[in-house]
């Protein structure tokens, strides 16, 4: 019986202690609201509702570079605060373009933002593979609840002026059960 006791004290002594550090750790769920399950046409911006995303921006679903994605510029807000984002992107004419994803907080102020330039384009000598790409902000230093992808035509060996882009996922990482 007294060891049982001395048992009893020590768990509740661990309890004690432990306890307020596990109850920082907040579950979280990671989500890729895949766009090509959408299919071609034009875009309701509430299709991902219950994924916890309504896109702001974006309004067809296109064919890019062999699958569905929504044409660019892309923007959305999210139904909980997010804590990582990253999206799949292809530009859908050939040249080089500036590729950037920005993250802003609940007041409108951005947390992150990340750039990549990107040529996919045969006629110019600094051209990489062909295809989609990640720009992945990574963990946000802060909470956030909307984001844009935009892009900046920079050349083309082509008569085009601008490269549009589609968007085949965005993954984003919020708290479970949310």
């Amino acid at each position: 019986m007294r060891r049982l006791l001395k048992v009893a004290v020590l768990a509740g002594w661990l309890l004690f202690w432990l306890l307020p550090l596990v109850s920082d750790v907040v579950a979280t769920s990671q989500v890729t609201v895949d766009l090509t399950t959408y299919g071609q046409g034009p875009f309701d911006a509430r299709f991902y509702k219950k994924d916890g995303i309504v896109f702001t921006q974006g309004s067809f679903v296109g064919f890019i570079q062999s699958d569905e994605a929504l044409v660019g510029p892309v923007a959305g807000r999210f139904g909980q605060p997010v804590s990582t984002l990253s999206a799949r992107v292809a530009p859908a004419l050939q040249g080089t373009a500036e590729y950037t994803l920005t993250a802003f907080d609940a007041s409108g102020e951005a947390v992150a933002s990340a750039s990549a330039i990107v040529t996919q384009d045969m006629g110019d000598q600094a051209t990489g593979p062909f295809g989609y790409f990640t720009i992945d902000l990574g963990d946000l230093p802060g909470q956030a609840k909307s984001f844009t992808l935009e892009n900046r035509f920079l050349r083309s060996s082509f008569t085009n002026t601008s490269v549009p882009f589609g968007v085949s996922s965005i993954s984003y990482t919020r708290q479970a059960g949310q």
